[in-house]
């Protein structure tokens, strides 16, 4: 709190001190600042002491969008106004080249208060060249562990021995370990389209005790969510042979559909915001999306037993879940009396549910992240791992995994820049 006090009084500073200085940005650039859903369109200015974000002016469908959805039927209190912003480059703690909406012309600011701020660029040799003037301001972040100078998959490759080795030797948890490996990968709570990820680690939400010595309480993390159930298994790999027969690389356009198991994805945007409905400023956009309403009651997030449920028999549902989990009892709990709705089986929504052997949210989570940090997990994450991070992402691994998505959400399955404006909206949307 006491740095993130003095980020925001040095900002204020500075944000003075540019305003009133007549001598030029040192770069100016287009760009979008990503929040959540979001990406506000504006200006960054790159100054000796500062990086500075000038947002652009709303036009007029954008202001009377906000104004409808300010007089929505639901009430909500996170609607933030664009404002400019001022980051002091001397509290700038490192600069990480990411990826947005699977095209690598992000950057994400990482500052010593542990703050972040994410920035997309319509090319990548502006990201390039913002890049490189960040460097060349700021020589802390060219010290010896900074991720400044990596870039995707290289930053991943470069700095996974080394948490590899913090994880074995029980210098790290295995909760601190997936949260390195997720910010390694490129993802980031900034972004909903690739908010981090958790795995399943329990397959027990039915009984009144959990034995935590127990195998059998927990999930195979050797597979896929999707193919935890033989049945629905064979399903996915039925669908996918089907795929494969008729899909030819050669026929160009009439190549048909690249095989896969699962139209849906295991992290998505949608499944950020089914999980933290109850907190903002996620509420607000869960409403946002909905035209200014909740969802229908029983599509919202409700029971964590029946949500494990419908992961294993729903076709279209094989999501993972988030660090939320195992770290936040809030998200369980409607503190701010949200109406919900009432299901068709005539249950109002309010707190979510909880197996049987937690009491309270608080011992959910307790409970939940003492089993991510069991000795069996930790004898099997890596498993997980590789089908997420890892081998069995792609190719030939990840088809006998069951671990092929559709094709649109891995990176160079198409090339946004060659597409027109209306074909580029409707792939982003996937």
């Amino acid at each position: 709190a006491a740095a993130a006090a003095e980020e925001e009084e040095e900002a204020r500073r500075l944000q003075a001190e540019v305003v009133g200085s007549a001598s030029p940005p040192l770069l100016s650039v287009p760009c979008r600042l990503v929040r959540l859903l979001s990406a506000q369109p504006g200006v960054l200015q790159l100054h000796r002491d500062a990086v500075r974000f000038l947002p652009d002016p709303p036009c007029e469908a954008e202001a009377a969008s906000v104004a409808e959805d300010r007089s929505s039927c639901v009430e909500t209190s996170s609607v933030e106004a664009a404002r400019p912003r001022c980051w002091p480059l001397s509290l700038l703690d490192d600069v990480v080249q990411r990826r947005y909406l699977l095209r690598r012309v992000a950057l994400e600011l990482f500052l010593a208060s542990g703050r972040s701020h994410f920035l997309t660029f319509e090319a990548k040799e502006t990201r390039r060249r913002v890049h490189a003037r960040l460097l060349s301001l700021c020589p802390q972040l060219q010290r010896r562990g900074a991720t400044a100078r990596w870039e995707g998959r290289d930053l991943l490759e470069a700095r996974h021995a080394e948490l590899v080795d913090d994880w074995r030797s029980w210098r790290i948890s295995n909760f601190d370990y997936l949260m390195q490996l997720n910010t390694l990968a490129g993802r980031s709570y900034n972004d909903l389209t690739q908010y981090p990820v958790m795995p399943w680690v329990l397959q027990d939400y039915t009984s009144h005790t959990l034995d935590l010595a127990d195998p059998a309480v927990y999930r195979d993390l050797s597979k896929p969510v999707g193919a935890l159930e033989p049945e629905r298994a064979d399903k996915f790999a039925e669908r996918y042979r089907g795929l494969a027969q008729e899909h030819d690389p050669r026929a160009g356009e009439a190549a048909g559909l690249p095989p896969f198991h699962y139209g849906s994805h295991y992290s998505s945007a949608g499944a950020v915001l089914y999980y933290l409905l109850r907190l903002e400023p996620f509420t607000s956009e869960a409403i946002r999306l909905q035209g200014g309403r909740f969802d229908v009651a029983d599509r919202l997030f409700d029971s964590i037993p029946e949500t494990w449920r419908s992961c294993m028999s729903n076709m279209s549902d094989v999501k993972e879940l988030i660090p939320e989990f195992y770290t936040l009892p809030d998200f369980l709990r409607n503190d701010a009396q949200l109406p919900l709705g009432t299901m068709q089986a005539g249950n109002a929504l309010g707190d979510a549910h909880l197996p049987p052997w937690a009491a309270s949210a608080e011992g959910f989570i307790e409970q939940h992240r003492a089993a991510l940090e069991s000795e069996h997990v930790s004898e099997h994450l890596h498993l997980w791992i590789d089908l997420i991070f890892g081998c069995k992402q792609r190719g030939r691994a990840a088809a006998e995994a069951l671990n092929v998505f559709y094709y649109l959400t891995y990176e160079g399955a198409v090339s946004l820049d060659t597409l027109g404006p209306q074909q580029r909206e409707a792939v982003e949307a996937q």
